[in-house]
């Protein structure tokens, strides 16, 4: 054991003045912009599913089965998935970028 361990303290128990001298004050801030459009993305592309939920529901509860249907057509739903890949592919270089750094 160490016989000066009663001398040390933790920063916590400092004094004011010199607990300030050892916390980092200026913080950097080197967020990957590919990384914060890229969550944005997914961020618009769940809201927009869930829109797209909603809107069948109020269409299907309604009666306008023919434009409930036009939600489910096979068209929608390609875009809805190319834009899931180019937005997953993107995650996926950015975290590249991010864990290079």
């Amino acid at each position: 054991m160490n016989p000066n361990k009663h001398n040390e303290r933790s920063v916590a128990q400092l004094p004011f003045e010199q607990r300030k001298e050892t916390m980092k004050t200026e913080r950097t801030n080197n967020h990957n912009p590919l990384l914060i459009l890229t969550g944005k993305g997914l961020k618009y592309l769940v809201l927009a599913l869930a829109g797209f939920a909603i809107a069948f529901i109020v269409f299907h509860v309604f009666g306008a089965f023919s434009l409930a249907q036009s939600l489910l057509s096979v068209e929608v739903w390609i875009w809805f998935v190319r834009v899931a890949v180019l937005l997953f592919c993107l995650f996926a270089i950015a975290m590249m970028f991010e864990s290079w750094r």
